[in-house]
């Protein structure tokens, strides 16, 4: 919890006190060239001579630097060019700045570095060069695999600013050009100040910051600082970008480039937001002034990236309008580099920078005055000056551009909420549509269900009546035989007990029969009993005969 709540003041702590340092080691007495300790090869050419230095400048001084050695056509590391003047140069307010560290301190960049030494030694230019990173692992975390040192060169380039406006204002550098160090100076003729914004022209005096551009956006690879306060504000935020906008980082393509995109172009960010969104602060300039690509595309129309394999020689590009067959068409690019160009970058070439950088450091070192001689100044003054002229205009088309493309995505926003409004509303008819049709499906199951229900207790309760009736007709059957059971059996006691009460028959003559029995038909009491008699056969019979007929059996 501690840790966090400190954890800003102590990063802007350790900012300062990396800036002091690095101002004590940029005081003029401390500044120099970097110093090869090998003799540099030069392509193809080999030599045991010890590669010959050139004494650094001492900027301290206010006189002019030593001459440098006049060129020695027997070295063949002499980097001179041929029209080279010997006369000494005075030091200029324009100073250079790279970092040469990790992957990038190797022979090539070495060699590509003494392309500058050339140049810096022609117009006097001091170099701050950085051999090693000069910021931590914490801004580092985000290289996955890539290499290391992106970082360094906003934070290196602060230091010099501020290192650079802590000296007397007499005493100071007046811009700054940043240059990747896979870069080559192919025209050291061309000096620097031919870029910059005139003194005299009110339009550009708040311009601090010169940057190319290309199909990618604004390129980082080499751009020009005004030292200024404004240049410092820009400096820290670039830094602290990695740090305070980490959640940036998983979706960026690039590393510290897409920090200055994002600052320099996005209106949310912090200059975005002031007057202007800070335009009038910058200037887009035309690659080929200091930033020229040795490619017409970088991609081949089947999407093949030219820079992830190895420099073929048809690829190798003669500066003219013949363009390497890469299916998009012979149509120039402006970042494609010309005969006269000042600068060569291979940006993007890191796997197979030497099969790149190679054939062109050759090219370089031969000084061919197609590609190294003053000619081209002329035309670069007159380009130069009709571009800062028509600055303000370019502004203010970039203004309109820049409203037309935030109404346009703003119509794009707003078609796309209503295309998904839309489309939220169809999916949510959709979705009632299929409740509505479930909810019927269920109704209709439930009303069929409890139709079978009803239907199956309506049938259960028919043949519970049919039972039931069933049952009361064996019921009264069985109560019906039981009467009449009951009747044969009273009506057979009562047989039984009259004929108990009545006197035994007495034997008679066959004679006397006849006459017997018309003495007994006579009474009265033998007419009564005969009657009963009678009766109770006849119920006797019925019985039986109901009996046998309940049986099955034929009555007797």
């Amino acid at each position: 919890m501690i840790a966090h709540r400190y954890s800003r003041p102590l990063v802007f702590g350790a900012v300062l006190v990396l800036l002091f340092l690095t101002y004590l080691s940029l005081r003029p007495e401390y500044i120099s060239r970097v110093q090869f300790p090998t003799p540099i090869s030069t392509g193809n050419q080999e030599s045991n001579n010890p590669q010959t230095q050139t004494p650094p400048p001492d900027p301290a001084s206010n006189h002019k630097p030593a001459a440098s050695t006049p060129p020695n056509p027997s070295d063949p590391h002499d980097l001179h060019p041929p029209i080279y003047n010997d006369s000494p140069a005075l030091l200029s307010k324009i100073g250079k700045v790279t970092v040469a560290a990790n992957k990038l301190n190797s022979p090539t960049i070495e060699r590509a570095l003494r392309s500058h030494d050339v140049q810096n030694e022609i117009h006097g230019y001091v170099h701050h060069i950085a051999s090693n990173e000069v910021v931590g692992s914490l801004v580092e975390a985000d290289s996955k695999g890539m290499p290391k040192g992106a970082w360094s060169k906003p934070a290196y380039l602060l230091s010099v600013v501020v290192a650079e406006l802590a000296k007397k204002e007499e005493d100071r550098l007046e811009w700054i050009f940043w240059f990747d160090a896979d870069t080559i100076i192919m025209n050291p003729q061309t000096p620097l100040e031919i870029f910059l914004p005139p003194t005299n022209d009110a339009n550009v005096a708040d311009v601090h910051m010169l940057i190319a551009s290309n199909w990618d956006g604004i390129n980082s690879g080499v751009m020009a600082f005004r030292i200024h306060p404004w240049t410092v504000s820009i400096l820290s935020t670039v830094s602290g970008y990695p740090i305070f906008l980490q959640n940036r980082l998983k979706t960026d393509r690039f590393r510290d480039q897409s920090a200055f995109q994002w600052l320099l172009e996005d209106p949310d960010s912090p200059l975005g937001k002031t007057k202007f969104e800070g335009r009038h602060n910058w200037a887009t300039v035309p690659m080929r002034w200091f930033n020229s690509l040795p490619v017409n595309n970088a991609f081949m129309k089947n999407g093949t990236w030219l820079f992830g394999k190895n420099m073929s020689e048809d690829m190798f590009d003669k500066g003219t309008n013949e363009v390497y067959n890469d299916g998009h068409g012979s149509k120039i690019n402006p970042w494609k580099v010309m005969r006269g160009d000042m600068v060569v970058h291979f940006a993007g070439s890191t796997r197979v920078r030497d099969s790149w950088m190679g054939p062109w450091l050759d090219r370089c070192e031969a000084y061919l005055p197609e590609w190294s001689n003053a000619s081209t100044q002329k035309r670069l003054v007159k380009e130069v000056k009709d571009f800062y002229k028509n600055l303000p205009y370019q502004w203010e088309k970039e203004k309109k551009l820049a409203e037309q493309k935030k109404e346009n995505q703003k119509k794009k926003q707003e078609e796309k909420q209503k295309e998904e409004k839309k489309k939220n509303e169809e999916e949510e008819k959709k979705k009632n549509e299929e409740e509505e049709r479930k909810k019927k499906e269920e109704e209709q199951k439930k009303k069929e269900e409890e139709q079978k229900k009803k239907e199956e207790e309506q049938k259960k309760t028919e043949e519970e009546q049919k039972q039931n009736e069933e049952d009361e007709r064996k019921k009264a059957e069985e109560e019906e035989q039981k009467r009449k059971e009951e009747e044969q059996q009273a009506d057979k006691e009562k047989s039984t007990q009259t004929a108990e009460a009545s006197p035994a028959p007495q034997a008679i003559s066959s004679g006397n029969k006849s006459q017997e029995t018309k003495v007994v038909a006579s009474t009265p009491a033998t007419d009564e009993i005969q009657a009963t008699a009678t009766a109770a056969s006849a119920d006797t019979a019925t019985g039986e005969a109901a009996t046998s007929t309940m049986s099955g059996l034929p009555p007797p």
